[in-house]
């Protein structure tokens, strides 16, 4: 149902009022020396986040930040990460960056953050637009880097092929948008059919059970795209047990160091790195700018992507991600 122009012009007015009373808060706290920013993500057993969170803390040391890096005890503990937004609201932080596990099930508490004039930036994971407001989103483009990483597996293919794919969590803008990607090529490339698709919750045990049963119904699969690096290695055990290796390819995303090991070892074709310590870094970096300077961000700030493959494993780049 559309709203009428009534309850449209009160919303927008609704939001601009909340956006400067905001802005009048970032802007009084300027000369403010010790500003504190919680940082809430979706669990701390991922090194997906552990490089998040490096570039993070990284942010805060050299802005002076008072840093709370926290999470869920794990990854799909969507009301245990409500309650830690909830603790964090708590403390009254000049600013909340917020990985949300769901689009729509941490709304409320922004709404919260929102009533509380603390401000809000969402990263790597988007939430549901329209529904609460934030200052920006900090993440990469996660449909058009997955879509490049499926053009580089039917390129691979030479055009022919059956291919599965390892969903992430089912209603995270991550798992959607990197979904969405993949079928964008898959569905276009007419020597390509998808004969699974399976939601392995970024777990890498649930990638495996779920490669183990693809390879059970399709035993002539040739490629398994997984939307993360953990259900990839989890793809992987199942492929290596199979006795099917350099038959049946798996890439993944992320760049976790075991992921970039399996490059080196030839048991994953290609992974994304997605630069996730930059995200973390932009994310306190924004948050910061826009409290203390008044700074307002495009509604996107973007961070790159790349696809890695096995020569790009550099003891130059291990070194930069201080990967021994």
């Amino acid at each position: 149902m559309f709203e009428s122009g009534l309850k449209r012009t009160l919303h927008t007015l609704t939001t601009a009022v909340l956006a400067a009373s905001m802005l009048m808060a970032g802007t009084t706290q300027s000369s403010a020396e010790d500003i504190k920013i919680s940082f809430v993500v979706k669990d701390m057993t991922n090194p997906y986040y552990w490089r998040m969170g490096e570039g993070a803390k990284q942010a805060a040391a050299d802005l002076g930040v008072e840093l709370s890096w926290v999470s869920a005890e794990f990854n799909g503990d969507i009301e245990g990460q409500i309650a830690v937004v909830e603790g964090e609201l708590v403390k009254q932080p000049d600013a909340l960056v917020l990985v949300p596990m769901n689009a729509k099930a941490l709304i409320p508490k922004i709404r919260e953050a929102n009533r509380l004039g603390i401000p809000v930036v969402t990263a790597d994971t988007r939430a549901e637009e329209g529904l609460a407001d934030v200052v920006t989103f900090v993440g990469l483009d996660e449909r058009l880097s997955y879509k490049g990483m499926a053009e580089f597996v039917v390129e691979h293919l030479g055009g022919s092929g059956k291919v599965a794919i390892l969903e992430g969590f089912r209603g995270s803008s991550t798992a959607e948008e990197r979904l969405v990607g993949m079928h964008e090529v898959l569905d276009a490339a007419p020597g390509i059919e998808v004969v699974a698709s399976i939601s392995a919750d970024w777990d890498r045990e649930k990638g495996l059970k779920a490669t183990e049963d693809i390879l059970q119904a399709h035993p002539d699969v040739d490629a398994i795209l997984a939307s993360n690096d953990e259900m990839a290695l989890g793809a992987v055990q199942a492929v290596n047990s199979a006795g099917k290796k350099g038959e049946v390819i798996v890439v993944g995303d992320d760049a976790i160091p075991a992921a970039l090991e399996a490059l080196k070892s030839g048991d994953m074709l290609a992974t994304i790195d997605g630069n996730t310590d930059k995200v973390g870094y932009q994310a306190v970096k924004t948050a910061y700018e826009f409290v203390t300077k008044g700074m307002q961000p495009d509604a996107w700030v973007v961070v790159p992507s790349n696809i890695m493959l096995k020569d790009d494993v550099t003891d130059e780049y291990l070194k930069a991600r201080g990967i021994q």
